[in-house]
């Protein structure tokens, strides 16, 4: 799940709303989402498809359309800028891509045709690709939809242009597919930051404090593991919780450090295997 291209084209309509759902901390599989929308290999999915799986998931879509290019790139903005991510139909309604982000007069794009699905996009580019010439009329139109949920979300992805790049690397293509794994395993030992939060730390913080003594304890203890391999794994958590602006409460720490390093023993465990112990009759 997460951050991967789609295997076959008709699938972009549910990879686009898998995309935009993972923006709000919810993670749902394309095929979840195809079955919901009837999604079919000679038709794709469409509009009505895409927004009866969004109810499905506790989500509007709301319909904007704009005659011009200036509009068009106005309301995307102010949808991107409310935290809504948007759905946008692209290639003369060949093709649909979610826009998560605006920076730096850059949109960061999740296009699930591309191998790295992280797109940086300039906005002449965007325009050029959304941009929907009707021949039988000559009408120009811009179309898409921003995804509003109906629950309070207190894990809104954060993306900006270093993170993106960051993500596009090829040697960060494990962090993409494991994507809703981490967020998974770090929503058990984080809680997100709230206002008036006090009495917290930073998962980065809480990573210099024990993250050695963590991936000690695990490698040594195991045997197997390298330093550098389960600190990979922490770094890739780092980011993942800053993505989401996940934090520890100080009355938690004592836990998330049991928690973390039972999280490391497994994935030990699981790629180098384990002897038995304390082996009874």
């Amino acid at each position: 799940m997460s951050f991967y291209p789609q295997p076959f084209k008709y699938q972009c309509g549910p990879f686009a709303l898998k995309y935009a759902l993972v923006m709000s901390g919810k993670f749902v599989s394309e095929r979840q989402i195809a079955k919901i929308a009837g999604s079919t290999w000679w038709y794709g999915t469409d509009e009505i498809g895409l927004a009866k799986a969004a109810k499905k998931y506790n989500c509007n879509m709301k319909y904007f359309r704009r005659e011009t290019k200036e509009d068009a790139i106005t309301v995307l903005k102010k949808q991107l800028k409310k935290g809504y991510p948007c759905i946008l139909s692209v290639d003369n309604w060949g093709h649909w891509i979610s826009v998560i982000t605006y920076q730096s007069s850059k949109f960061i794009i999740i296009d699930s045709a591309y191998d790295n699905v992280i797109v940086i996009s300039s906005v002449a580019t965007l325009l050029s690709r959304w941009k929907y010439f009707e021949e039988d009329n000559g009408d120009i139109s811009y179309d898409g939809y921003a995804l509003m949920p109906n629950f309070k979300t207190y894990t809104k992805a954060k993306f900006n242009l270093e993170k993106a790049r960051y993500l596009m690397r090829k040697s960060n293509k494990q962090l993409a597919q494991n994507w809703d794994s981490y967020f998974n395993d770090l929503i058990t030992i984080c809680k997100p930051r709230v206002p008036q939060a006090y009495n917290i730390i930073s998962f980065r913080d809480f990573i210099r404090r024990h993250g050695n003594l963590i991936v000690k304890q695990v490698a040594n203890w195991h045997g197997s593991p390298t330093y550098s391999e389960l600190n990979k794994i922490l770094k890739q958590l780092t980011f993942v919780a800053e993505i989401y602006d996940l934090v520890i409460h100080t009355e938690d720490e004592k836990k998330a450090i049991i928690d973390l390093t039972s999280i490391l023993m497994m994935y030990s465990c699981g790629k180098y295997k384990m002897s038995k112990i304390y082996q009874q009759e």
